[in-house]
């Protein structure tokens, strides 16, 4: 099992005239003439920036991609010009990768100019913990978002999926850090290259600009900053087509109204995110909001940690990070209670645990290994077991859905969806663009009645989704494709007051083993309309396969406390009188992650060549507006804001939160995909 290279923070030294200096490269961070002077001149400016018309003018979206974050300079001095802007696109993108990030004070201490610093303090106020993988921040209402990609430069552009408008080369010179320059890289920036996107660099060196030259960019020299003989500027304007995935281009030929099936976690998800981009949203769920599993009030949500960084564990920061992120004000605090959970561990798992952390350099913040002692004084109660403290914490998950579907927006009706289909098309015209013919999807009731129509539909049914599917005709046909292979798990957990567990009563975090005990946060306690004054915990969960043959209410209360026993003791041998049950079924992938995105045109597919059958999952040709949030199984709240964030972010043109493997393993197409490449005839 091969370990992932770590992220270590970079310290910040200064060279003999106190200029910020990277000891590793051998060089200064900026020019010795000033870096936001740098910043502006060469890169601003050499973007069109700073333009009259900006090149950002009239835009709804600009996407910038930085190679070599260092100071931060560009990031800020770039914010700054979207700021002074009146003409500034409605949301800046800034996508930058980094190998070695600064500390968060140190961005603060090496702040380009006073200028810059309420800016800064905003960036360090929001500076993510130094591991691998993309970390999105937003400002400014969510109007400035920097997604910051930690990691080899090498490794990580060629897995990044979004569309650049302007591209920043830089990262020390080539002759300090050659890497960031080699021949892969530049092909790799090209790729992600809008049409007549504009680069900037410092450095004109010659092979730079063959392979500049090479990817299909025009190379144009001009004259220096701060006494450098000259810059690079460039325009991405290839005269052949020769990548396979198209960077991503931005939906300005859909009307932003859109339809939600479903009002559980996924599918409100999923309306808030669309909604927070100024899409109008219609929800549609027989059952009305936080039905079915979604109804449990309070969940965890925590990030997994495993010896290679696996798909899941990396999915699991990105989910949480989104969740954080989409919490409503000014209901946060009711809804999230943070603060990290234990993960308990025997204690002879503990050195094992620790040398993970330590290869993988997981900061205290993201994981930390504490014996049994320490555990037991940040829980407030005592456990017999120590183990991982890492992010995470509780949510109100029903109150959570609730406040989602509150989002300006989002209108919620009750109606059972029997299928879909597309509606004739229609012509839309944008002011300032040409004219685009749209076709709607519309959901039907049992008699054929249209319930709701948009251009951009959402699935976030669970279990029904697959039914729904071949409902409408979409599900792929023949022998050689299967639809959506899920399974329903049903669980209890049991809801009850903390005075009748004794050892439990003063419980200030969650634990979790072989099951969970948690306090609710307050927007749960306030929902179920408990009396005020007492501490209630919710105890779970069972994982039974046959919801229609649960587990007496004796057998399952006996299941979760053998599963506590080791970390807490014996607990009692039936539920107190006071407990409430919960009982809901979840929907499960076989491979037991989630489905999130684009649902794919299996027609167009069958007729494709079989070279299309090579493809990964996430660049099967899509159903047009139509999209797949499901099988969430009992990480839904991990991970339903992340799948609601790339599915956004995919109708919007947007940076993808995750990275590209990432997106194909939660793909809704890769069941049908796998089957189509196992049961293919061999090639001759």
């Amino acid at each position: 099992m091969s370990r992932p290279a770590p992220i270590h923070p970079e310290p910040l030294a200064r060279d003999a005239e106190g200029r910020p200096y990277s000891a590793r490269y051998g060089d200064i961070y900026a020019s010795s003439a000033g870096a936001l002077g740098q910043a502006r001149a060469v890169f601003l400016g050499g973007c069109g920036l700073l333009d009259t018309p900006s090149a950002w003018t009239g835009r709804r979206q600009f996407v910038v991609l930085e190679t070599g974050f260092g100071l931060g300079t560009h990031f800020l001095a770039t914010w700054q010009a979207w700021l002074a802007d009146p003409a500034r696109p409605d949301t800046l993108h800034f996508v930058s990768v980094e190998l070695h990030p600064l500390a968060a004070t140190d961005l603060i201490a090496a702040c380009a100019d006073p200028s810059l610093l309420p800016l800064a303090h905003e960036l360090a106020a929001a500076w993510p913990p130094a591991v691998r993988g993309l970390h999105q921040l937003q400002f400014a209402a969510g109007r400035v978002k920097l997604t910051l990609a930690l990691g080899d430069v090498r490794e990580v552009l060629p897995r990044l999926d979004l569309g650049a408008d302007a591209i920043h080369l830089d990262g020390f010179a080539p002759a300090r850090n050659p890497a960031m320059w080699e021949p892969g890289v530049i092909k790799a920036a090209a790729r992600l290259a809008r049409p007549g996107a504009r680069l900037a660099s410092t450095s004109v060196a010659h092979a730079l600009c063959a392979h500049l030259e090479q990817a299909g960019f025009t190379v144009s020299k001009l004259p220096g900053y701060g006494g450098e003989a000259a810059r690079l500027q460039a325009v991405y304007a290839p005269r052949w087509r020769t990548r396979r995935l198209e960077p991503r281009a931005a939906a300005t030929s859909v009307e932003r109204h859109a339809m939600v099936i479903g009002a559980g976690l996924a599918g409100a998800a999923c309306a808030q995110a669309l909604a927070r981009r100024g899409w109008t949203v219609d929800v549609l769920d027989a059952d009305g909001a936080a039905a079915g599993a979604s109804a449990l009030p309070a969940g965890l949500a925590h990030a997994r940690i495993s010896p290679d960084d696996d798909r899941l564990a990396r999915l699991g920061r990105a989910g949480l990070a989104a969740l954080l992120a989409a919490l409503p004000e000014p209901e946060r605090h009711a809804l999230w209670q943070g603060g990290g959970l234990l993960l308990a561990e025997p204690g002879s798992a503990l050195p094992d645990l620790s040398a993970i952390a330590a290869a993988l350099a997981l900061p205290p913040s993201v994981a930390e290994v504490v014996d049994a002692g320490e555990a037991s004084l940040r829980a407030g109660a005592q456990v017999t077991q120590g183990g991982w403290w890492p992010a995470g914490g509780v949510a109100a998950a029903s109150s959570l859905v609730r406040a989602w579907l509150a989002t300006p927006g989002v209108r919620l009706g009750g109606a059972q969806v029997h299928r879909l289909r597309r509606a004739p098309t229609f012509t839309v015209t944008h002011p300032g663009s040409s004219s685009h013919a749209i076709a709607d999807w519309q959901a039907l009731d049992a008699a054929g009645r249209v319930l709701a129509q948009a251009p951009v539909c959402i699935m976030a049914t669970a279990l029904d989704a697959a039914r729904l599917l071949s409902a409408s005709g979409l599900a792929p046909s023949g022998p050689c494709l299967q639809s959506l292979p899920l399974r329903a798990q049903a669980g209890q957990a049991f809801l009850v007051p903390a005075s009748t567990l004794p050892q439990l009563a003063r419980l200030q975090r969650p634990l979790a083993g072989d099951a969970y005990v948690l306090p609710l946060p307050p927007a749960a306690l306030q929902s179920l309309g408990l009396p005020a004054g007492e501490t209630w915990q919710l105890l779970g969960a069972t994982y039974e396969d046959d919801p229609a043959a649960l587990m007496p209410i004796e057998a399952a209360w006996a299941h979760i406390a053998q599963g506590l026993e080791p970390l807490v003791g014996a607990l009692p041998a039936a539920p107190p009188a006071e407990a409430r049950v919960f009982r809901g079924v979840r929907a499960v992938a076989v491979d037991r992650l989630p489905c999130a995105g684009p649902w794919p045109d299996w027609e167009a597919l069958a007729r494709a060549k079989p070279a299309a059958l090579q493809r990964p999952a996430d660049e099967l040709p899509p159903l047009p507006g139509l999209y797949l949030s499901t099988a969430m199984g009992s990480r839904g709240l991990t991970l339903a804001a992340l799948a609601a964030e790339c599915i956004a972010s995919h109708i919007e043109g947007e940076p993808a939160p995750v990275e590209r493997d990432l997106l194909a393993a939660l793909a809704p197409g890769r069941f049908g995909l796998r089957r189509t490449l196992r049961d293919a005839p061999p090639r001759a």
